[in-house]
């Protein structure tokens, strides 16, 4: 028993700095700032898409022994695929793994760098993605390396900084500038990734629970929700702590660069001591999320090939791809991010309660079919009327319940699942595909 709560326990500080990436300290300090006096219903709905969500995602696919195809197998094997690759793709070599290392430098490396912004910029990701790879080419040491090495000290100098913004706050918290703050909270946490994160870190979690000769599916799915929950609680503790930190420094900050706030934020509050603080805190968050990332994919990716393409040829591949991408800036990488992110969260939000409520509904896959394909259909849609800006698509949509939330897809999701339960029946094929993943 003794063993199993200390690797439930380094499994958890592993999660939980996989997690803290860059999108976990830049979103709720400017999210705290725009809340003002609303702070704490924003901060609620942050959390719930923040933490309730990844964590619910590391719950489904601990169950289906950390794997995001087992989950995606109900609705179709070739969705399947598509969602698994376009999930690790996102939160892979085209968005997340950049992300890291664009705010790397925006945060730790620009304001020291005196204006040389693209060799700095350049510098930093070459350095950056090193480091990476000297973590993540020792995949059976990974949990261990991250949990013993880097997250003590992320959390201490990320603790320095929460702790002197909460005994002696900066400022006072001004008015809020949402007319719907929790909502904003709920769609601001969609910036993190962390819940399409969840669903591809079960497989490295999983991955090396095994490795260390723990074989037994249901206490590897123990370990790993265990885990899931000890990550859940640090997450809440920060976000709370960051927020809390950018909404009382009121007026004091002006501009609208996620990275830059950070920094004014803790220079504010330690001067010179905290760049360096910031500085350190933000390498280490981004690099364990990096490393994790680069991780995941490398593991999917090869195993996709039947390992006719190395765990370490994917990873070198995808390192490669994430510093061309980095070299964008953080300011293009996050415009860029935002409508695929608002297309692909609602699918994966869907996909999971479905798992997680799988014996209410009697495994029906008419249900997964139907409750998928109407969230795909709208958000498809969505994104097609963003990008080419067709008005009429934005206003048809803005007729839907819950549309100004965001949500216009949560009602139509329910109908279609309901209307799927009560027509449909028991297919074998859910049963097989669920035994297959056993």
């Amino acid at each position: 028993m003794r063993d199993l709560n200390k690797q439930v326990f380094v499994t958890g500080l592993a999660l939980l700095a996989m997690f803290l990436g860059a999108g976990n300290l830049i979103f709720p300090p400017m999210l705290g700032l725009q809340a003002g006096d609303d702070l704490w219903p924003t901060i609620l709905g942050f959390i719930l898409t923040g933490v309730g969500l990844p964590l619910m995602g590391v719950a489904a696919v601990a169950k289906a022994d950390g794997d995001l195809e087992h989950l995606a197998n109900r609705v179709h094997p070739l969705f399947s695929k598509i969602i698994t690759v376009a999930v690790i793709l996102l939160i892979g070599p085209l968005l997340a793994i950049p992300r890291t290392a664009a705010t790397t430098f925006e945060v730790a490396v620009n304001p020291f760098w005196n204006g040389y912004t693209q060799i700095g910029l350049l510098s930093t990701t070459v350095l950056f993605f090193l480091i990476t790879l000297f973590f993540v080419l020792r995949p059976t040491r990974l949990l261990d390396n991250i949990a013993k090495i880097l997250t003590p000290f992320l959390v201490l100098f990320l603790g320095i900084i929460i702790v002197k913004g909460v005994l002696s706050p900066a400022g006072q918290m001004g008015p809020g500038q949402f007319a719907t703050p929790f909502s904003q909270g709920f769609l601001e946490g969609y910036n993190t990734m962390d819940a399409l994160a969840s669903v591809i870190f079960g497989l490295v979690i999983v991955n090396s629970i095994k490795a260390k000769g723990i074989t037994d599916r249901d206490l590897v799915a123990k370990i790993t929700i265990g885990a899931g929950v000890i990550a859940a609680i640090g997450l809440s503790a920060i976000y709370i702590g960051i927020g809390y930190i950018g909404a009382t420094t009121g007026t004091l900050y002006t501009g609208d660069n996620h990275g830059q706030m950070l920094s004014f934020v803790t220079a504010t509050l330690l001067g010179s001591t905290g760049q360096m603080v910031i500085a350190v805190a933000m390498t280490l968050a981004c690099l364990t999320t990096s490393i994790g990332l680069v991780a995941s994919c490398g593991a999917y990716f090869s195993r996709l090939t039947n390992n006719r393409v190395s765990y370490n040829q994917v990873c070198l591949l995808t390192v490669l791809v994430s510093a061309s991408l980095a070299n964008l800036g953080l300011a293009k990488i996050l415009e860029f991010s935002v409508p695929l992110l608002i297309t692909i969260y609602p699918i994966i939000i869907v996909l999971i309660l479905l798992s997680l409520f799988h014996g209410l509904f009697q495994g029906k896959k008419s249900v997964y079919v139907a409750s998928i394909s109407v969230t795909t259909a709208l958000t498809g849609i969505n994104l097609i009327g963003t990008w080419f800006n067709v008005n009429w698509i934005g206003d048809t949509m803005a007729l839907l319940p819950l549309a100004g939330q965001g949500l216009e897809w949560m009602l139509p999701a329910l109908i279609f699942a309901l209307f799927a339960f009560f027509t449909g029946t028991t297919e074998p094929e859910i049963q097989s595909s669920m035994n297959s993943a056993k």
